[in-house]
């Protein structure tokens, strides 16, 4: 079996930037598990792994368009101290806040008289090395493929019988 449209896919992946630091990886983790064909990773590295057999390793390079876009520097905004009412003592370099209209923003700077938030994706502006294993294929079953996602384990809690509406707990409406 190869990694095609809707397969459910298992990966491990390691990213790096172009310094060689880890900026995302699921080595001490269960392997992701994904439908393959509907943009649930980056549709760059989705790309990649198509065709792949189970544990073909690949490395995958993609730039911040890929990736997790360029950075934009309209998205970094200069506020006064005062502006946080709750006080911006408590606020600490990579803080993420949110704004009035809902824009995550994370704090980069902060001086006696101002703050500077940042709402770029924390990887924007970068170039990922990917290093990815696949570890598992399976066919999707018709649910997993009409809901555009895998449902896998860790998704269908054995708690989750008893929420009224019997959803997965994750908002994908899968009923039982």
């Amino acid at each position: 079996m190869i990694v095609e449209k809707n397969k459910i896919v298992s990966i491990q992946y390691n990213a790096e930037d172009d310094n060689g630091n880890i900026v995302d990886t699921n080595m001490d983790f269960e392997p992701l598990e994904y439908l393959h064909g509907h943009n649930n990773i980056l549709p760059g590295l989705e790309n990649e792994l198509t065709g792949l057999q189970v544990d073909e390793e690949k490395k995958v390079v993609l730039n911040a368009a890929q990736a997790y876009g360029e950075f934009n520097p309209e998205l970094v905004i200069e506020v006064s101290r005062d502006q946080f009412p709750e006080g911006a003592d408590n606020l600490q370099l990579g803080t993420m806040v949110q704004s009035s209209d809902g824009l995550e923003l994370i704090v980069t700077d902060i001086d006696h008289e101002k703050i500077i938030l940042d709402g770029n994706h924390p990887l924007a502006g970068k170039t990922l090395h990917f290093t990815v294993t696949i570890k598992g294929i399976r066919e999707a079953t018709g649910e997993e493929i009409t809901h555009g996602h895998a449902h896998n384990a860790h998704t269908h809690h054995h708690h989750s019988h008893n929420q009224a509406d019997g959803s997965c707990g994750h908002g994908c409406g899968c009923s039982h």
